[in-house]
């Protein structure tokens, strides 16, 4: 672990080394994964721009559908940006604050989108075998709550987990073998109670199995 000091404060910094020879071919992965990473946001910014733009696409596949442009665009840029500056500045480490907020988001968005498949299973078994009735049961309104409540439930879920690893203590040289942070990698590294392990790896699995069963089930 880096230390440095700030005003009397002692500063944690992780390294990143999920790409140890970045140095060597760093603007042109830069390049690569640039392109890479602008053509899907273009192309799921221009999903969302037309679904809210035009009043006919206002219906709750199309709501569903630009729903998850979004949350691709989000979880992606919670990622690729931190890549980009490590391949153009050779720039590896990142405070704790930072790596923290970067792995909250993604593990947030993750559960989210997880829970969002698991609405969307059952949206599709209405739209198939209750097409008469659909229009009644899933209007817009229903739609946008159900919406909320997976970004609701997966930062209720993912906020507890996040503040139980900001507690933990960390010691000896921190370095983290990924080119972005994660709640598994951080709690690995933690010199402290690994207990916590096993309570995020029960709720990940509780978060990946609960949309699997209610797909194969829909």
């Amino acid at each position: 672990m880096l230390m440095e000091m700030k005003n009397g404060t002692a500063v944690q910094e992780f390294t990143l080394e999920g790409f140890p020879g970045a140095q060597y071919l760093g603007k042109f992965l830069f390049l690569v994964h640039l392109l890479a990473y602008l053509a899907p946001i273009a192309g799921n910014t221009l999903i969302v721009t037309i679904t809210c733009a035009d009043s006919r696409l206002q219906t709750t596949v199309y709501v569903f559908l630009s729903m998850f442009s979004f949350f691709e665009c989000c979880f992606t840029s919670t990622v690729i940006p931190k890549l980009l500056v490590i391949f153009l500045l050779g720039k590896q480490t990142i405070s704790f604050a930072a790596c923290l907020t970067q792995a909250f988001v993604l593990v947030f968005l993750g559960a989210a989108g997880f829970l969002l498949i698991a609405v969307l299973s059952p949206d599709q078994y209405l739209a198939i075998y209750k097409l008469l009735n659909y229009t009644t049961i899933m209007t817009l309104s229903t739609c946008c709550v159900l919406v909320t409540a997976c970004f609701a439930l997966g930062f209720t879920l993912m906020a507890g987990l996040v503040v139980k690893v900001s507690r933990l203590s960390f010691c000896g040289p921190q370095v983290i073998p990924h080119f972005f942070c994660d709640l598994g990698p951080l709690i690995h590294l933690s010199c402290s109670d690994t207990r916590l392990e096993i309570y995020a790896f029960v709720l990940a699995l509780c978060v990946l199995l609960t949309p699997l069963i209610i797909t194969i089930i829909a």
